[in-house]
């Protein structure tokens, strides 16, 4: 069966060069736009429809395990089916969506997953006021990554609500939000079982033509279904910022505040830092776009005795158009993890401190509108203050993707 797998892409991912020979052989022609225009999505389509769509995508890991020196290679298999639903009606809109992965490896098949997501938004607009309620659910099966360092088996779901309503130059926005984690794979996970409530409340004033201020004030809730090794935990968060056009090619959301969270659990340090969410995206010309984000908070953690750690996020797309149908990109990541707690590892007793760093690129060709091709390339590594949890990895990934 396995090498059923190599021969099946190999002829689909010929076909596809086929496909494109045969429309380019029939004198179609494609309007002489850039995807940044003419690939841009409805943003509320007219009338009901039922989208299927798919992706089929290849990956060569040289690191499968993310081992620091015993690295193991193999080739994964990726299929996704998936269906997108749009029922709009008046002012509003319904969206599901469902898709599921199925991995295989061509070497390793006790590391085949089968993974399930299932997404649904409704955009209500009621007068001066507009609702929009989601469900965000997944059941996977993860491969080993900042924690854990075999697979885990976990349901999430996030779900909320926000209600916006603007008058004149002032806005406010009010929100829910109700994520759970449950895992799946073994009873000693169980402990990290968790469920995460945020009430938030925005203020927003139009000061610019194109520029919205706001400040915004979060309030969160971390309760563990058992608390015997992890600590609940109530947090603040006070934000100022700005959304929208920074300038005449800089589209930006940006907030920044501090962010108090207390544990309940004397001996587990409290999280008391600034904090940064920010996403902005500068465009050069039709051609050339910058994309960056920003982050800085706290994540729960599963690491020995650590409740959390401080994240610092930094990560960005260069793109450039070489033609209106052939995009290339550059990707670029750095990520550092702090715990406040010590730790021990190899008889070494000392607080644990993570780096991550990723370089790739990628071509990404639009064969159609509704269907695309993508090549990438990306190097990964973590330099860790504990040796043993250090790794590099490399990956290159073909994949084609179809939205009907």
């Amino acid at each position: 069966m396995k090498r059923v797998y190599p021969i099946f892409v190999f002829v689909f991912f010929t076909s596809l060069l086929c496909v494109e020979s045969l429309f380019a052989l029939s004198g179609y022609m494609y309007d002489n736009k850039y995807p940044y225009e003419y690939y841009e999505e409805d943003v509320k389509p007219e009338k009901a429809r039922i989208s299927p769509w798919g992706e089929i995508k290849l990956t060569y890991d040289d690191n499968l395990f993310l081992d620091k020196d015993d690295k193991k290679s193999d080739v994964l298999i990726t299929l996704t089916p998936g269906v997108t639903a749009y029922l709009p009606f008046s002012d509003n809109l319904l969206t599901l969506d469902y898709h599921v992965d199925f991995n295989r490896y061509m070497d390793y098949s006790n590391q085949d997953a089968t993974n399930h997501f299932l997404y649904g938004n409704l955009e209500l607009n009621w007068r001066d006021v507009t609702f929009n309620i989601y469900d965000k659910f997944s059941n996977s099966y993860e491969r080993p990554s900042t924690e854990d360092t075999s697979r885990v088996r976990k349901y999430d779901n996030r779900a909320g609500i926000t209600a916006n309503a603007q008058k004149d130059r002032l806005g406010i926005q009010l929100g829910f939000e109700n994520f759970t984690r449950d895992y799946k794979s073994t009873a000693a996970y169980d402990l990290y079982d968790r469920t995460e409530r945020i009430y938030s409340a925005m203020l927003t004033h139009q000061t610019f033509e194109k520029t919205k201020l706001l400040a915004e004030y979060d309030f969160g809730q971390i309760r563990y279904d058992s608390n015997a090794i992890r600590s609940d935990s109530d947090f603040h968060q006070f934000l100022v910022g700005a959304i929208g056009d920074l300038t005449p090619k800089t589209t930006a959301t940006i907030k920044v505040g501090v962010q108090a969270r207390n544990y309940e659990n004397s001996s587990t340090p409290d999280f008391s830092s600034g904090v940064v969410y920010a996403d902005l995206t500068h465009e050069f010309s039709e051609k050339d776009a910058l994309k960056l984000s920003f982050l800085r908070t706290a994540n729960e953690s599963t690491y020995q005795t650590n409740n959390y750690y401080t994240l610092n996020d930094i990560h960005g797309t260069y793109d450039h158009f070489f033609t209106p149908k052939l995009l290339g990109f550059l990707t670029g990541l750095y990520q550092d993890h702090s715990y406040p707690n010590e730790s021990t590892e190899g008889g070494v007793t000392k607080k644990r401190q993570d780096n991550y760093y990723s370089m790739g690129a990628g071509m990404k060709y639009y064969i159609r509108k509704w269907f695309t091709v993508t090549f990438q390339a990306e190097h990964i590594w973590r330099d860790s203050n504990f040796s043993n949890y250090n790794y590099q990895d490399n990956l290159i990934t073909i994949s084609a993707k179809a939205v009907l």
